[in-house]
């Protein structure tokens, strides 16, 4: 057997192994709310063929379709214009912002806006989004009208996003074609997640329209040899790669460990290795001295602790019976006033805003010896807590599964009151209707009761094609460009650390699809 093959069968292989187990896993948590761990095995193992034959099938049936089409891609006379497509792509938001005008001011927004108003900041959330989004509502409150100020943030984040699409769009018809970057400016223009979300406040869109580009720039110096590198494209990749880690804390533990994957693959694309490198730098450097401008404190330590909450709490709930007294007392003590009968199998804040990380950072050493002794007594209920607060991001699910909303278009007065003394963003919708109907089809159905429709926003299907696209590159052999699309993969196994599933977690993923999707092209020094 050739190496090629050999290379192709064992690829295919773990990736079916990969899609059997989460598939296993996945309908025994949406199903029965716990694992049988024997059961899953034995299924995964009697799906692992069948899913390897059928990503061997779409690998090879899409490297057969796009080989007619790869030679005289970039022979096209048509130019792409990144400038053009920014417009465009701002103008397919714009109903949206009718809709939802001044936009959508949920989710952390208040938290980030007490900050502004008071003073007191915090690392918890992306500074540099704080600041530009308190920035824009300061400047309306001073003008005597907080929903101008809204509006501007919105309209900002909207020529920000479009941005951002449409420079990773010309990133990518200079490396396939300018057929594949129309395709990608469709994708980026009329799927309706990139229309909801350019209107939401969430520092997860311009994470994602960031994420994008360094994606998109990453690769096209992954095609690249050092001879050739421009240098504008090195700088291009450390801007964008150090927006994208200022706008979310997590980006940053994956870009580290991306920038050790990269180094077999920089050996003789430096250009890559450099621009990933300087990214990292300056995201560090910058976030010091916001840091160091406002006096932000550093956030709680529990936002790192979603799984050793929810597993000690589910194991206090349904196995109190295997621990001893000593280890429920401790384990009452870290979560006061038996906060662990608030666990909810989905997200971890119910829990996690009463968990006593003070006591917790007080005693390290006793806190990890009961998460050990507690874990080795209920292996099952620890092995539970995780599958489900995951399941959504590893199975297609059927049934929208988790508490919070997916899409909010708007917070209560309780986030506010306390330290708000204005009057609070107000809707000036000029479709109510419609944006009532988003806010409950989006909102608290997850857009699961869509027939159809529905799947293009399930996050379980969104994260299994990223992964097959992943797999792709390792299939064809392609490893400077698997090395390039790890980054995604590193992303997602922070999210998966994380508190919930939501939406907008989804949303750098989507943004990433495009980009993943796009193919090799051809190298820079065959082109003229």
């Amino acid at each position: 057997m050739d190496g090629g093959r050999a290379r192709k069968r064992v690829t295919a292989l773990i990736g079916g192994a990969l899609f059997a187990l989460f598939a296993a896993f996945g309908w025994q948590i949406e199903h029965g709310g716990e694992s049988r761990p024997l059961a899953a095995l034995l299924v995964a193992a009697l799906l692992t063929l069948p899913a390897a034959a059928l990503l061997t099938v779409v690998f090879e049936g899409a490297w057969r379709r796009h080989l007619p089409r790869r030679a005289g891609a970039l022979r096209s006379g048509r130019l792409f214009s990144a400038r053009c497509a920014a417009l465009l792509l701002f103008a397919c938001y714009v109903p949206m912002f009718l809709v939802a005008c001044p936009g959508s001011f949920a989710y952390d927004v208040p938290f980030q806006l007490r900050q502004v108003f008071t003073g007191a900041y915090s690392t918890h959330h992306p500074l540099i989004h704080t600041l530009l989004l308190g920035g824009c509502v300061a400047l309306g409150r001073a003008l005597e009208s907080i929903d101008l100020g809204a509006s501007l943030y919105t309209l900002t984040q909207m020529a920000l996003l479009s941005a951002c699409f449409a420079l990773a769009c010309a990133s990518i018809a200079r490396r396939c074609g300018d057929r594949a970057a129309r395709r990608s400016l469709a994708f980026f223009a009329l799927y309706p997640l990139h229309m909801l979300f350019a209107v939401n406040a969430t520092k997860d869109v311009l994470f994602g329209g960031c994420f994008a580009l360094t994606l998109a720039l990453a690769f096209e110096l992954a095609q690249t040899p050092a001879e050739r590198a421009d240098g504008r494209l090195v700088a291009g990749l450390a801007a964008a790669g150090a927006l994208m880690m200022l706008l979310r804390n997590n980006a940053v533990y994956a870009a580290a460990v991306w920038l050790l994957a990269l180094i077999p693959a920089g050996l003789r694309r430096r250009g890559l290795l450099r621009g990933a490198l300087l990214a990292v730098m300056l995201s560090l450097l910058l976030n010091s001295l916001l840091g160091a401008a406002t006096g932000a404190v550093k956030g709680d330590l529990s936002e790192m602790l979603s799984w050793p909450i929810q597993q000690l709490a589910r194991a206090r709930l349904t196995q109190s019976e295997n621990l001893t007294q000593e280890e429920c007392a401790q384990i009452d003590a870290l979560m006061p006033e038996e906060a662990w009968r608030n666990y909810d199998p989905t997200i971890s804040d119910p829990v996690k805003f009463v968990f006593d990380t003070e006591r917790m950072k007080a005693d390290p050493g006793s806190f990890l010896r009961l998460y050990a002794g507690v874990g080795l007594k209920c292996p099952k209920a620890y092995l539970d807590a995780v599958l489900a607060l995951t399941m959504p991001f590893y199975y297609p699910y059927s049934r929208y599964p988790t508490s919070g909303y997916y899409l909010q278009m708007g917070i209560s007065a309780e986030q506010t009151e306390q330290w708000c003394d204005f009057d609070w963003i107000a809707s000036h919708s000029l479709f109510p209707r419609v944006l009532a109907s988003l806010s409950w089809r989006f909102g608290a159905q997850g857009a699961m009761q869509i027939p159809v429709v529905g799947w293009l926003f399930n996050t379980g299907v969104i994260v299994w094609v990223m992964l097959a696209l992943v797999l792709r590159e390792a299939y064809f052999g392609r490893w400077r460009r698997f090395a390039v699309a790890l980054l995604p993969m590193l992303l997602w196994g922070t999210f998966l650390l994380g508190p919930v599933m939501a939406g907008r977690y989804a949303y750098p993923f989507v943004c990433a699809l495009p980009v993943l999707a796009a193919g090799p092209g051809a190298d820079r020094k065959k082109t003229p």
